[in-house]
């Protein structure tokens, strides 16, 4: 972020990342996006995947029907839904 705006210019900045910091930034605007792994590579099998929907908030496709597996998009229109998570830093 600090490099975009050192270099004078306009592009936009997304991450593979997912933390409490970057919840922030993804609500303030400064992040685009963030492609959240952790569904993905530590969702290893339906029943993995079903608690961590439960117990971590992971939805892994978006949508109105989400896929229990494979990386989520974390936007301002969902990233509240993980900021907890984030906080705690199970995210």
């Amino acid at each position: 972020m600090q490099s975009v705006k050192d270099a004078g210019s306009k592009a936009k900045v997304a991450t593979f990342d997912l933390n409490k910091e970057l919840v922030g930034a993804v609500q303030g605007g400064s992040i685009e996006f963030a492609v959240d792994q952790q569904p993905y590579l530590q969702g290893y099998l339906a029943v993995d995947a079903l608690w961590l929907y439960r117990t971590n908030g992971n939805v892994s496709g978006g949508g109105t029907a989400p896929v229990l597996t494979g990386p989520a998009f974390v936007t301002k229109d969902n990233v509240d839904s993980v900021a907890e998570f984030a906080e705690k830093g199970t995210r």
